[in-house]
């Protein structure tokens, strides 16, 4: 994407900077990847939702998912509680899985806790993987262009989260704000260091004292930052060029995800093909602005099903972008 070409170029530039003052007084697009048609895939307008209170539900009972160490809680009805903890099983789900691509794996890796769960539970836990796996992907491929700064990168990403995954994104994020927030942090600490060496420890202790669900996403600044330490370590740009490479780092670190996605099926690239030039006949015809467009939505459920029609939605967005 043009946002990550834009994050390497300005670590390059940063980077030959200081080596120039310290002597004087990444990343292409991903591929396409798409959904391969599975008889598991779930109706996404009807499942049932998920308890969403902003008080939190009270629990019935918890499930210990053996295996990731990971709890849920189910109310009274049978419904899954949703909240941080289900973001977090979904990460280390997908860091589990490692280099296998997400769409071999999502239609069956909660099938062995269905019994645990409960029906209800386990089709909404399904259900919102599906969700969270498509947001992912679309944090990969949607660019980030005009983005001018972290608030409006965070802007961005929060508005794709909302639109991927509904009214459950607020309970799923509900602990994102301290995220945000040492990420502002960071960037400010970055700007005024004059010890990244120590900056960095301290950087360390602050991810320790955050959330245990957003640790994983902030460790993933410090890793993004390895070689902005490295150049702070002999020599120091002016504090408006930090601040941005220190921003862009911090934003590409927020949409780095853990899920892997592969090549697509046959099948479903035959079925898009075919959507493709229903879609472009459309648009031909005018009046389609955007890929919410009402006409561009029936469409979609037309071709597609599930979990299939936000991987086309996506698409869509990528190409009008």
């Amino acid at each position: 994407m043009k946002w990550s070409l834009s994050i390497a170029a300005c670590i390059t530039l940063l980077i030959l900077a200081l080596m120039f003052w310290n002597t004087s007084p990444e990343q292409a697009s991903p591929p396409v990847h798409t959904a391969t048609t599975s008889a598991h895939a779930d109706d996404l307008d009807t499942a049932p939702p998920a308890s969403i209170n902003p008080n939190r539900p009270k629990t019935a009972r918890s499930v210990h998912l053996q295996g990731l160490d990971q709890t849920l809680d189910i109310d009274s009805k049978g419904n899954l509680i949703t909240g941080p903890e289900v973001r977090e099983l979904f990460d280390a789900i997908a860091r589990q899985q490692g280099a296998i691509a997400a769409d071999e794996w999502k239609q069956s890796i909660l099938d062995q806790y269905a019994n645990q769960l409960g029906p209800r539970a386990h089709q909404q836990l399904q259900t919102l993987l599906n969700r969270y796996i498509e947001f992912n992907l679309a944090l990969q491929l949607l660019p980030m262009e005009g983005v001018a700064s972290l608030n409006d990168a965070l802007q961005r990403v929060q508005q794709i989260r909302d639109d991927y995954l509904g009214p459950d994104s607020a309970n799923l994020f509900s602990d994102w704000q301290e995220m945000e927030t040492f990420t502002s942090q960071f960037v400010q600490q970055m700007v005024n260091t004059q010890d990244p060496v120590q900056l960095k420890q301290s950087l360390q202790e602050q991810i320790y004292s955050l959330p245990v669900t957003v640790q994983p996403q902030a460790q993933k600044i410090l890793q993004h930052s390895e070689d902005l330490f490295t150049a702070l370590a002999t020599s120091r740009p002016d504090p408006a060029t930090l601040k941005s490479v220190a921003e862009q780092m911090a934003a590409r670190a927020l949409v780095q995800p853990d899920f892997v996605f592969g090549e697509p099926s046959p099948a479903f690239m035959n079925q898009y093909q075919q959507y493709s030039r229903a879609r472009q006949t459309l648009m031909q015809q005018g009046g389609v602005t955007s890929e919410d467009d009402p006409q561009l939505n029936q469409l979609r459920q037309q071709y597609f099903s599930g979990s299939e029609v936000l991987r086309v939605k996506t698409l869509d967005r990528a190409e009008m972008y």
